[in-house]
């Protein structure tokens, strides 16, 4: 099966708080993109993780927003939603960089845990995603 996946991006990949500290000035804003496959049978646990992740921020006051883009797979005879792989992107981020340490909260604690057992994380880049030119 082929996979369709296509990104506009900018990135630095395995990104750390001395990279985030040293980032280059950016005239749009910075995102986060994670490339995840997902465990046989385990999407909708990890669509659950990701709304889990967005309650999270929305609950803690914060105004990042965390999507999931699924992705499109094509073989001979038809083209939909690959069951092994997603993308999220985690956008209007509240800050620049992983938090030095993980929050000791249940909620943080418990959309982790669903992603961890739905999901391996294969890539994460963090982008600048700038406006098209006029």
């Amino acid at each position: 099966m082929k996979y369709l996946l296509a990104v506009l991006s900018i990135g630095l990949s395995g990104w750390g708080a001395k990279a985030a500290a040293q980032a280059p000035s950016c005239s749009g804003n910075y995102e986060v993109v994670r490339t995840s496959t997902v465990k046989p049978g385990k999407m909708d646990l990890f669509l659950k993780a990701a709304q889990d992740h967005q309650d999270w921020y929305t609950a803690h006051g914060m105004k990042d927003r965390i999507i999931v883009g699924r992705v499109l797979s094509q073989d001979a005879d038809s083209t939909g939603f690959s069951s092994s792989l997603a993308m999220t992107v985690h956008t209007d981020l509240s800050r620049m960089g992983p938090p030095a340490h993980a929050p000791d909260d249940a909620a943080w604690n418990h959309y982790v845990a669903e992603y961890k057992e739905s999901s391996d994380l294969t890539n994460t880049a963090v982008v600048c995603l700038e406006s098209a030119p006029k």
